[in-house]
């Protein structure tokens, strides 16, 4: 497979990618995000007091986004229910008629 052929599948796979799986991923990510933040303050605490200062500002940016986050999976997640259940609900009443 050749670069071009590969950033051609590459291009279309990322855009079919439903917002449920970019919600997920985008909350799993944000998880790594916060470990990092949290090893960078245990690793900076007392020794270079600036970048203390600048990963606890990171801390509540990231905390905040990781609950909007939630959020959003959450309601696409039952969104995503609510779709999977009507589509169900028809197919059976297909088979019935």
């Amino acid at each position: 497979m050749r670069t071009k052929e590969f950033f051609k599948r590459w291009g279309e796979g990322i855009q079919s990618i439903t917002p449920y799986q970019q919600s997920r991923i985008s909350l799993m990510s944000s998880f790594l995000v916060l470990i990092g933040v949290c090893i960078g303050l245990y690793a900076t605490f007392n020794r270079v007091w600036w970048l203390f200062i600048i990963l606890t500002g990171s801390l509540g940016l990231t905390s905040i986004q990781i609950l909007a986050n939630i959020q959003k999976f959450l309601a696409l997640r039952r969104v995503t229910q609510q779709l999977n259940l009507a589509q169900e609900v028809s197919n059976e009443q297909e088979r019935r008629d």
